[in-house]
C-alpha cells in the first residue's frame, strides 16, 4: 500500500490546486459523485481504520482550497459572517464527541461537513453571467446521466428484471419505482427548475420541451412526495416574483402537460401506464394522511425531540449535543433539518440558520427588483432556495446544496460582473504567482 502514498498525495495536492481556482472542477466533482453513488445504490468506500467515501475524497481538498481562498486571497470579505459564526457552533461540537463517541461522532459530523463546506467554498467566488450559464449547462448535462440511470430502472422494475431486486431491496418503504434516493431526486428537481424557469423567461435560449417533460415524468414517478412539494414550491414563487407574467407561466404548464400526454399516449393505450398510475396514485393518497404512515410518524418524532430538547441544560439547549450522541435517545435522523439543527447547533445555532435563509431571500428578492437585466439568475436562485427550504422539513441538508447554498449567497452580496472582471478576481493568484491571462480567461 505504500507506493500508493506518493501518487494520492500527488492527486490531493493537484486537487487542491485545480479547486483553489476552478469552481466548475468542484461542481462537476461533486455532482459526478452524486451520479456514481446512485449507480452503485451502497456508496463506495475504502476501509481504512473508517470508511473513506468517495465525498470525502473531493471534500478534504475543497476545505483546504476554501480556507486558502478565503484567508490567503482575502475573500473572507465575501462570506456571510453568519454562516461563519454557525460553523464554528457545528465545528465545537466535533471535539467532544469524538471524545466521548470515538468515529460515530465523525460520522454523524460527515454530511454536515461535506455542506457547510461546499457552501463556504462557492460563496469565495463572484460570479458572471458566463459563469452562471456554465453551472447550469454542468448540473444539466450530469443530472440528464442521473436521468438515464433512472428510466433504466424504471423498465428493468416494469419488466421485473432481476437486476430490480438491487435497487427494490435497498429501498425500506417498499414504494415500487423509487429507484433512486430522495437525495438524487433532488437534483433531477433542481434541473427541472432550471428548465421551466427558461421556458416562462423571454430573451434566453429556450430549452428542449422533451427534455423538460422527461424530468418532470421522473420527478413524479420516483415518488418522493417531499421532492414534489419542494418542486411545487419553486415554481409557485413564480407567480410572486417580478418581469414573469402570469399567463406565461400557465401557458408553458399547458404546454409541457400537452406533451408530456402525447408521449405517454401509447403507454395508456396498450395498459403499460397502469403500474405506474397506480403507484403514483397510492404515493399521492398517502401524503394526505398526515396522522399516518411515514409523515404521521415523522410529526409523532419531531414532539419526542422538543421534550428531549427542553430536558437538556441550558448550555446544550442554546449550543447543541455533541456529535455522535444521538437524536433524542434516537440513532434515527429526525428527517427534518431544523431539528436536525436544534440538536447538533442549539437554538442559538439554529436561529442563526434560520437568519442566514431569511437574509439570503430577502438579498435576492431586492435584486431581482432592482437589476432588470440579470433578473434571470437572481430569480433562479430565489427558487432553488425556496425549494431547499422546502425540502428541509422532512430531510437534511446533503453534500450538493452547498453548490446552491453557495452561489446563491455570493450572488446576494455581490453584483453580476463581466466575464474578464471576475475570472481576473477569481484566479488570479495561487501561492502568490501570477496566472497568464489566457488561463483568466479558460478558468472562467
Amino acid at each position: 500500500m505504500e507506493f500508493l502514498l506518493i501518487p494520492i498525495v500527488i492527486l490531493f495536492v493537484l486537487a487542491v490546486f485545480l479547486f483553489t481556482i476552478n469552481p466548475y472542477a468542484a461542481a462537476i466533482s461533486i455532482l459526478l459523485v452524486s451520479v456514481v453513488n446512485a449507480w452503485f445504490i451502497e456508496p463506495p468506500s475504502v476501509l481504512i481504520g473508517i470508511h473513506i467515501y468517495l465525498y470525502d475524497l473531493v471534500f478534504v481538498p475543497l476545505f483546504l482550497s476554501a480556507l486558502f481562498r478565503a484567508i490567503v486571497k482575502g475573500e473572507w470579505r465575501y462570506i456571510s459572517v453568519l454562516w461563519a459564526i454557525y460553523g464554528l457552533i457545528i465545528f465545537y461540537g466535533l471535539a467532544p464527541g469524538l471524545k466521548l463517541y470515538g468515529t460515530y461522532a465523525g460520522v454523524d459530523f460527515r454530511a454536515f461537513f461535506c455542506y457547510w463546506t461546499g457552501t463556504l467554498y462557492f460563496m469565495t467566488f463572484s460570479y458572471s453571467k458566463e459563469m452562471l450559464d456554465k453551472v447550469y449547462k454542468h448540473w444539466l448535462i450530469i443530472c440528464s446521466l442521473l436521468l438515464l440511470i433512472v428510466y433504466f430502472r424504471f423498465v428493468a422494475d416494469f419488466l421485473h428484471m432481476p437486476i430490480a431486486q438491487t435497487w427494490i431491496a435497498a429501498d425500506a418503504t417498499g414504494v415500487r419505482f423509487r429507484v433512486t434516493d430522495s437525495g438524487q431526486a433532488y437534483l433531477l428537481s433542481a434541473a427541472l427548475i432550471m428548465l421551466f424557469q427558461r421556458h416562462v423567461t423571454t430573451g434566453v435560449a429556450q430549452p428542449s420541451r422533451i427534455l423538460t417533460v422527461a424530468f418532470l415524468v421522473a420527478v413524479i414517478v420516483l415518488q418522493h412526495r417531499s421532492v414534489w412539494v419542494a418542486t411545487m414550491s419553486a415554481i409557485a414563487t413564480m407567480f410572486l416574483l417580478p418581469g414573469i407574467k402570469t399567463h406565461k407561466i400557465i401557458g408553458k404548464l399547458a404546454i409541457i402537460g400537452v406533451v408530456g400526454m402525447v408521449l405517454l399516449v401509447p403507454l395508456v393505450l396498450y395498459g403499460y401506464a397502469d403500474h405506474f398510475i397506480e403507484s403514483i396514485t397510492g404515493s399521492a393518497e398517502r401524503a394526505t394522511h398526515l396522522e399516518t404512515g411515514t409523515f404521521g410518524s415523522r410529526l409523532k418524532y419531531w414532539e419526542r425531540i422538543m421534550i428531549y430538547w427542553h430536558k437538556l441544560s441550558f448550555f446544550d439547549q442554546l449550543f447543541g449535543e455533541p456529535w455522535g450522541s444521538g437524536y433524542a435517545g434516537s440513532p434515527r435522523s429526525p428527517h427534518n433539518m431544523f431539528f436536525y439543527s436544534l440538536l447538533r447547533a442549539g437554538s442559538f445555532g439554529t436561529f442563526i440558520y434560520l437568519l442566514l435563509y431569511l437574509a439570503l431571500l430577502k438579498n435576492l428578492f431586492f435584486k431581482i427588483l432592482i437589476n432588470k437585466k440579470d433578473r434571470l439568475y437572481y430569480s433562479l436562485f430565489f427558487m432553488l432556495i425556496v425549494a431547499q427550504i422546502v425540502f428541509y422539513i422532512p430531510y437534511s441538508p446533503l453534500p450538493q446544496h452547498g453548490i446552491i447554498l453557495g452561489i446563491a449567497a455570493s450572488l446576494a452580496t455581490r453584483p453580476i460582473a463581466s466575464n474578464n472582471g471576475v475570472a481576473k478576481q477569481n484566479s488570479q493568484y495561487f501561492l502568490k504567482t501570477p496566472l497568464s491571462e489566457k488561463h483568466h480567461v479558460a478558468s472562467a
